[in-house]
């Protein structure tokens, strides 16, 4: 079967008042980029076609208004497997936003792995925005790892709304005093969808904060899993550490793991963890059926509530509008692989959840 050439025009974020500089991805080639420098100097994008390697630098005192969005997209006929680098330095007091989307363009047989790189110099400001939506035939690795000096600021936002198997490993290493890490999630996952989200923040330097809230909802026979690892050092001292993880299980077939951990070994900090799995609340679906709900929207509802308050967390109001909605069709079953790009698939097949 002849494949139909992508069009990068096509690849525009249609989200309103959402402006980016866009990176296309297809099979791992870049068919089109916007170049940033028009708008911001002291920012370069180096993209090494045979290695498959993006790296993203952000000198010394530059602050980046204009969110960059790479998207990695796979559309072919034949079973793929991938490697892609992304390399992402920040100079000291440096920001900036990316929005990384994992997208298929049609049903496909993919072997993907990300390798994302990103260091941060004393207090620079990293957003970073992770987004995935993969067919059923999917595979998909992602190794992030992040290395923070005195003072910066990392947060991140991985959402998983489709994938056939997903693995999101994440490791934060607090290297200096005053470090700060946000890191959240989010996965839907049906039908016998698998996901792993495993995330090490690592406590090397005093008084540094991180925290962490993940939520899932599994339904059908899909698979969730969560490890959150957190390691406090000796000289870590008066370190700020919290972990949450929340998840309903929609049937008695879906399997869903949760394994929070703390290791600590200093004497003065504050930590805790959390860790729950249960289904929909029986007495708010009955206080909502009272108030005239019927049964369907009465847990759509619900679901939607628990679900949203991971996207309540993006600092970009535009995109924080889109992934609200957007859960909303994922909920509803309207919402399966992107036709372009995951953050304006509008149409999709019947799925499950409700």
């Amino acid at each position: 079967m002849k494949m139909t050439e992508p069009n990068p025009s096509a690849f525009r974020c249609k989200i309103k008042n959402l402006d980016t500089a866009l990176w296309v991805l297809i099979n791992g080639k870049s068919i089109k980029c916007e170049s940033i420098a028009s708008f911001c100097e002291g920012v370069t994008i180096t993209a090494i076609e045979n290695r498959n390697t993006i790296s993203i630098h952000v000198a010394e005192n530059v602050v980046v208004n204009k969110p960059i969005q790479i998207v990695s997209a796979i559309q072919t006929d034949k079973t793929l497997k991938l490697t892609q680098q992304f390399k992402v330095i920040l100079e000291k007091n440096a920001s900036l936003t990316l929005m990384h989307c994992d997208d298929s363009l049609q049903n496909e047989h993919s072997d993907i792995q990300n390798h994302v790189d990103i260091t941060l110099a004393e207090n620079s400001q990293l957003n970073y925005y992770k987004m995935e939506n993969k067919s059923a035939g999917s595979v998909l690795t992602n190794h992030i790892e992040v290395h923070q000096s005195a003072h910066s600021q990392f947060y991140s936002n991985v959402i998983t709304f489709n994938a056939g198997k997903v693995h999101n490993f994440l490791q934060v290493n607090m290297n200096a005093p005053f470090a700060d890490a946000q890191l959240n999630g989010l996965y839907l996952v049906d039908n016998k969808q698998e996901i792993r989200n495993e995330l090490h923040v690592l406590h090397n330097a005093p008084d540094c904060t991180s925290r962490q809230l993940y939520k899932g909802i599994a339904d059908d026979e899909a698979h969730a899993f969560f490890n959150g690892h957190i390691i406090v050092q000796k000289d870590a001292q008066r370190t700020v550490a919290y972990q949450v993880n929340k998840n309903i299980a929609l049937t008695d077939e879906a399997h869903i793991q949760t394994q929070p951990f703390l290791e600590i070994y200093a004497d003065d900090v504050k930590c805790s963890h959390g860790a729950t799995i249960g289904q929909l609340d029986e007495n708010a679906l009955f206080y909502l059926r009272s108030r005239g709900i019927c049964q369907v929207n009465a847990r759509m509802l619900l679901m939607f509530a628990f679900a949203n308050e991971v996207a309540q967390t993006v600092k970009i109001q535009a995109l924080k509008e889109r992934l609200s909605h957007m859960i909303q069709q994922r909920l509803k079953g309207e919402l399966h692989i992107c036709s372009q790009c995951a953050l304006h698939c509008d149409e999709g097949r019947e799925v499950s959840f409700g």
